[in-house]
């Protein structure tokens, strides 16, 4: 039930729900004028979730920085979250296709190869029983592409129930030997303040790793001012962790 109602929530409060709401408030509309301020309305909306320059300058305030490999200290555990690593109906048999966040795993084996992490925990579960029995498991191929890579398969843990950020900090906690080890959350930049807060109401101290940056660096050009797909996308994104956010709050997992 709390995942249907945060999913119904999401799509309501996210750029693609509030246009459509927009527009079917719109074509009940009889009045021409106030159907002519609605479709105004709806067009500065959608110009401002999809302009580059506005999206890209809450993207950069929102989003953790990134740091290299080289200036991070060492951890006995890297944890990492899955949601989008893998490619899971492609990735058949032993084919391994990488989905939108894999570069979550990528650095994570960086981070292992660099020494900066000694173990991998893998965490995250489907939420659903799969229909298809034959559809590899997101957690599995994870694993896989990280032994692929070099890491050594006695060096990875999996936790699989987890279906949301708040249990990956919950069910990963319950992997550790002691609470007193080093910690590293390697996440996506837009997902690390949910993921963190999750982490440190469950008193499970923890540093982060970012990965996954959506925000660009480059400097401001006019051509930014031109609304983009790309843009309204990624405001989907960040639309969603800010939902989440007061999701998180109202249940109390933060």
């Amino acid at each position: 039930m709390f995942f249907v109602l945060s999913k119904t929530l999401a799509f309501l409060l996210k750029p693609i729900g509030i246009l459509f709401i927009l527009t079917l408030f719109n074509l009940s509309l009889k009045n021409r004028t106030k159907s002519k301020r609605m479709t105004i309305a709806f067009l500065v909306i959608l110009y401002i979730f999809s302009c580059p320059a506005i999206i890209n300058y809450i993207l950069k305030m929102y989003e953790f920085s990134n740091y290299e490999i080289v200036n991070s200290k060492n951890y006995d555990y890297g944890i990492v979250l899955t949601g989008g690593l893998i490619n899971e109906s492609k990735s058949l048999g032993d084919n391994i296709h990488l989905g939108p966040q894999s570069d979550r795993l990528w650095q994570t084996a960086e981070l292992y190869k660099a020494k900066k992490i000694t173990k991998i925990i893998i965490s995250g579960g489907d939420g659903f029983h799969k229909i298809d029995s034959l559809i590899p498991t997101e957690n599995d191929k994870s694993r896989d592409f990280l032994i692929k890579v070099g890491v050594k398969p006695e060096d990875i843990l999996q936790e699989k129930k987890a279906i949301n950020t708040h249990e990956n900090a919950k069910f990963s906690k319950q992997l550790l030997p002691n609470y007193n080890k080093t910690v590293l959350v390697i996440t996506s930049a837009f997902h690390l303040k949910r993921a963190l807060a999750c982490f440190e109401k469950e008193k499970l101290k923890a540093d982060w790793y970012a990965t996954s940056p959506i925000s660009r660096n480059s400097y401001f050009k006019l051509q930014d001012l031109i609304p983009s797909s790309d843009t309204f996308n990624d405001a989907e994104l960040i639309s969603n962790e800010l939902v989440g956010l007061v999701v998180y709050k109202f249940m109390g997992y933060i």
